[in-house]
């Protein structure tokens, strides 16, 4: 258990040391406060410490103009499991959205559920007409394609696209 605790820990620090000086777009907020937000989700959603420590760490790849650096500070500090959730969660903008998420869900279904907890996070942070319609869609072409979903994500993903 303390080992566990330990390792949400440094995931917290990780992203925070990833994160400093960057802000949401709409509301200006701290960008830590997003993938802390995911992170409190999926803990309240009771699932695993790999869902969690993966929610945290989710952005640090992506978001991050030192991506070599933060490949192997992944792999040092939470093993190469993690890095694998944190690389598939790093959407490559010149990807359709639709196909990622679809591929995202084919190849590991705890990088599908914390880009579905992200989803509805980023649907709570004043998203506009285009991000709404862009998650909407993306939930309805993974059911279009029998992809599983935890029904409380995809009904919070509905109601939050309204």
């Amino acid at each position: 258990m303390i080992n566990e605790l330990s390792m949400i820990d440094k995931a917290k620090d990780f992203a925070q040391q990833m994160h400093v000086g960057q802000s949401r777009k709409v509301s200006k907020q701290p960008y830590i406060l997003h993938p802390y937000r995911v992170f409190q989700a999926a803990v309240a959603g009771g699932y695993s410490k790999d869902i969690q420590l993966t929610a945290l760490l989710h952005d640090t790849y992506e978001d991050t103009k030192n991506k070599s650096y933060a490949e192997d500070k992944i792999k040092s500090l939470f093993g190469n499991k993690i890095w694998l959730f944190v690389k598939l969660l790093s959407h490559d903008k010149g990807t359709d959205y639709n196909n990622y998420i679809l591929q995202l869900s084919k190849r590991s279904n705890i990088a599908l559920t914390v880009k579905l907890l992200d989803m509805i996070e980023n649907l709570k942070d004043n998203p506009s007409p285009k991000q709404k319609s862009k998650y909407f869609n993306g939930l309805v072409y993974l059911l279009n394609n029998n992809v599983k979903i935890d029904n409380k994500l995809e009904n919070q993903i509905r109601r939050l696209s309204k």
